[in-house]
């Protein structure tokens, strides 16, 4: 697909091919409808056809929703939680009021949402028919049939203001190497984090060599958007030494090879020690923590284990593990160890000491409370003695799926300055965009990728052609 000449204009450019960037370019070109205007917009993706849709093409889409399909309360409890001082209360609250509406949009456009139990005392657990792939494909077909043009392998290097400080374009660089600027009313960066950059990751995170990304789309998301809104002085937001990482299967090479067996067994360090309450918090919360600590204080490798106990009483444990491979198994804790490369005594005497502190009888439907005694560290949920072979474990390494310092935006996607004040033309929304601290809820990235790409296409239609001449409209 060939890029369009170096003195075209566009209403809206939008910068990236995700979730975030095609819920903007889709309501943008929704809300210039209604006001009677035809929008000229274009999307801008670094990758290949083949490849689009990044990191939101492979998630599952999990939705942090109520049974009545709302923002779970719990999201605003832990972002004031972990922000403190920090915290931006406007944008909590529009993301809540908006929730409900991107919901009906979401459905409006023909993707299907599935509703069912879960069993991590959240209540529900609300998904994408299809996962985020569903979505990307569904809202490509729209806002092309729409007249959307869409630039693949185009990356946008840096971002054009006049001198007043309005955003008039995108200089981007084509597959070829040769530069050129598309005009712009409004620009939208929508283009992920920067998981996908090590020299950028270097500066923040400790070890990155360690950190593999959890699907090959991550690996596009190079922190351009977020190196583009420096230049032009915008402020930040989000810890930019923590990320979002994820329990993966060590000896895996699928997408996002999820292990949840520590939840209701142990969790050892390659010593064959434990170093962390496998079961503290809710899982959905648990399960960043215990990648980030293996990662931190473990170097890189930590090892699940349970027995055939723990089986029966987690019927659902495969359901929960993304991973494609089968556990190691041994007999005794001992031949599991030799199996592990861990030394057998060490790891025999943590079992045993485990198991004279756990209680038994756990119930994995509700936080049970059934908790170790006399043991550091503690279990809080789910102690349930390993005695019962053969004994099962998989090798966990963590991998990354999101960096969490980004761009400062508004409860309207604007791109703040570090003074505060909005940068004229210049909107954000999904990963680029930092808020969070500390840990991730899980179960919104997506939803605020699609609430606030949705916030960040009215506001621009708004001011692109209330306030604004269209560039669009000037041109034909």
């Amino acid at each position: 697909m060939t890029i369009a000449a170096p003195d075209s204009t566009w209403d809206l450019v939008v910068v990236g091919h995700g979730v975030a960037g095609l819920a903007a370019a889709k309501s943008f070109l929704d809300h210039s409808a209604q006001a009677g205007r035809t929008a000229r917009v274009a999307v801008l993706e670094r990758a290949p056809r083949s490849d689009r849709g990044g990191s939101s093409a492979w998630t599952t889409a999990f939705l942090r929703l109520t049974g009545e399909g709302e923002l779970d309360p719990s999201w605003a409890e832990n972002m004031r939680m972990n922000s403190g001082a920090l915290i931006d209360e406007q944008y909590v609250s529009s993301f809540y009021a908006n929730v409900p509406a991107t919901l009906q949009w979401l459905q409006d456009l023909g993707v299907a949402l599935d509703k069912v139990p879960t069993p991590f005392g959240t209540g529900w657990a609300w998904s994408v028919v299809g996962g985020g792939r569903a979505v990307v494909e569904k809202l490509l077909a729209k806002v092309t049939a729409q007249g959307a043009d869409v630039f693949y392998e185009t990356t946008a290097e840096h971002l054009v203001r006049d001198d007043e400080g309005q955003t008039t374009g995108v200089q981007v660089r084509l597959s070829d190497g040769t530069a050129t600027v598309l005009g712009a009313a409004a620009v939208v960066l929508a283009n992920g984090g920067f998981e996908g950059n090590h020299e950028m990751l270097s500066r923040y995170i400790a070890d990155v060599y360690r950190l593999k990304t959890v699907s090959p789309g991550t690996m596009n998301n190079r922190g351009d958007g977020l190196r583009m809104a420096l230049e032009v002085g915008a402020g930040t937001a989000g810890q930019f030494d923590a990320a979002h990482l994820e329990p993966c299967d060590a000896r895996s090479a699928s997408e996002e090879p999820l292990v949840a067996a520590w939840y209701w067994g142990i969790l050892v360090n390659q010593a064959g020690e434990r170093f962390m309450d496998e079961a503290e918090r809710t899982y959905d919360i648990q399960f960043d923590s215990i990648a980030n600590v293996t990662h931190r204080t473990q170097g890189g490798r930590s090892y699940a284990i349970i027995d055939q106990s723990v089986r029966r009483a987690v019927p659902f444990l495969d359901a929960m593990q993304s991973t494609a491979l089968a556990p190691v198994t041994a007999d005794t804790i001992e031949e599991l160890a030799v199996k592990l490369g861990i030394d057998p005594q060490r790891l025999a005497a943590t079992v045993a000491q485990y198991n004279a502190a756990a209680p038994g009888d756990i119930d994995p439907l509700t936080m049970d409370g059934r908790a170790t005694t006399g043991i550091t560290p503690r279990k809080s949920n789910y102690a349930q003695p390993l005695t019962d072979g053969p004994f099962e474990a998989w090798p966990i390494e963590p991998q990354i799926c999101f960096t969490y310092g980004g761009v400062k935006v508004d409860a309207e996607a604007h791109v703040l300055d570090m003074d505060g004040r909005v940068i004229s033309g210049l909107y954000a929304a999904g990963e680029v965009t930092g808020i969070f601290y500390k840990e991730y809820p899980a179960g919104t990235s997506v939803l605020r990728s699609m609430t606030f790409g949705r916030e960040a296409g009215r506001v621009a239609a708004a001011e692109v052609f209330g306030a604004h001449a269209s560039i669009g409209a000037a041109a034909g």
